[in-house]
């Protein structure tokens, strides 16, 4: 908001285990803030396995992460919150639909509001009923996109029914700090699986 990116915090939408979302308004547009937690108030159980194969920009940056510093933290920070603005941006350009990205700043990520047909919050993928015919169409389209990932090297490491909204177009994947390199991560087999 001090910066001028947000003009209005609308509402709460949700609180989950790495950020809170909200739902913003810039200018006429409404969108969605996530707000990244603390490193130290994240309830990741494997998150050194989703950090695995991730590079730091410099040496120097390397090594604050391995001492732990106070700087190494505040750069691992950095690392994890860009490896999920990367992966949406990689992933728009190789036609997945993800939320389109506006930036992110001081550990704010500001993106596109995915909707319903009459403008409310899309629903996630585990609370829509839909037919048969619908159901494989969009299984068909997820199957799809999972190999656009895979061909941009990317494994989502938590693609599930929470982690996927369903609008009037059909399913648009979020949630992806998670994002692990397919050839550089040990366990990208295993999530991918």
């Amino acid at each position: 908001v001090e910066d001028g990116l947000i003009d209005e915090v609308i509402s709460r939408l949700m609180s989950g285990k790495e950020a809170d979302i909200f739902v913003v308004r810039c200018r006429e547009t409404i969108r969605c803030a996530k707000v990244y937690k603390d490193a130290m108030k994240r309830s990741f159980k494997k998150a050194a396995q989703y950090q695995e194969g991730r590079k730091a920009r410099s040496g120097r940056q390397a090594r604050a992460m391995q001492k732990r510093s106070n700087y190494g933290r505040q750069e691992q920070e950095k690392v994890w919150q860009n490896a999920e603005v990367d992966a949406l941006s990689r992933l728009a350009r190789a036609s997945v639909r993800v939320p389109e990205t506006f930036g992110c700043v001081d550990g704010v990520l500001l993106m596109e509001l995915i909707t319903d047909e009459e403008g409310n919050v899309a629903p996630r993928l585990g609370d829509v009923l839909m037919s048969e015919e619908q159901a494989i169409e969009d299984y068909a389209l997820m199957i799809h996109y999972i190999k656009l990932m895979l061909c941009e090297g990317i494994v989502h490491g938590d693609l599930s029914e929470f982690n996927v909204l369903v609008d009037e177009s059909g399913p648009v994947i979020i949630d992806l700090p998670q994002a692990v390199n397919a050839a550089a991560n040990n366990s990208a087999q295993e999530m991918f699986t």
